[in-house]
Parts: C-alpha cells; structure tokens; sequence
C-alpha cells in the first residue's frame, strides 16, 4: 500500500540530516555492504516504532499502576550486539566513560539529548528495542 504524508519543511530535513548522517557514517565505516538509508525506510520504521511501543505499554497502562515505573535502557547489549566499544561511543558523544557505564547498566537517569546522542552513535536502533519498562522495586 502506498500512503502520502506532508509535514512541516523543517521536519523533513531534520529526517533527512539523520539520513545523510546514517549513510556517511556507514561509508566513514565501511559499510559498503549496508544499503543505503532513505527518509521513506526511515518514516516506516519510525511508525513501526511506534507501533512497538503502543503494543508494549498497553498491559502496562491498562494496569494502572503507572507510578511504579521505571524507563530502562538496553544500550549495553546494543553496543555489544553491534561490536561498538564503549570508548568510541564516548568519543562520538563527548560523555566521560564513568557516566557512560553509569547509564549502560541503568545506574543513572538519561536526559533527552544524551539519549538521542548515544542513540546516533549505536546507528539509531529501533527505540523499542533501546528502552523497556521495569516495575520498580
């Protein structure tokens, strides 16, 4: 099915500097193997995202129970998964190594923009598989 959108001008090349960042960050990489990033792929995974998320909060918010929440990260694994060394993330988003182990093993709460940073530099995984919710103790 093919559906068309419009959004706001400053929207559309917010998505597409992500974009030309992904692919020249796969080139910088070698990564000739990886196929090139398009804003389409990157409008769909986005709403499939959401989607993810919406199907994972459900139970949680038909519970009630939203104030034993807590918003955890899977960052390490990701890293891990994708052979990415603590050192070079911090390196890409200027965070010191002791709070960056402090954020990888959920020790320390994360602002927005250092999520986002961290989330660039591991190559923007979906952020369903980024973040989980976890009852607190």
């Amino acid at each position: 099915m093919r559906i068309e959108i419009e959004m706001k001008d400053e929207t559309y090349e917010k998505i597409k500097n992500v974009i030309d960042w992904i692919n020249l960050d796969n080139s910088f990489r070698g990564r000739s193997d990886t196929p090139e990033a398009k804003i389409e792929d990157f409008i769909k995974g986005a709403a499939i995202s959401k989607l993810l998320d919406v199907e994972a909060m459900s139970p949680v918010l038909n519970s009630g129970g939203l104030d034993s929440l807590e918003v955890k990260n899977r960052f390490k694994d990701i890293a891990k998964e994708k052979k990415i060394r603590q050192v070079d993330i911090c390196k890409r988003t200027g965070l010191k190594k002791a709070n960056l182990s402090l954020i990888f093993n959920n020790e320390k709460t994360l602002r927005a923009e250092t999520f986002f940073a961290i989330w660039l530099a591991l190559g923007c995984p979906p952020i369903h598989e980024c973040l989980y919710i976890k009852k607190s103790d």
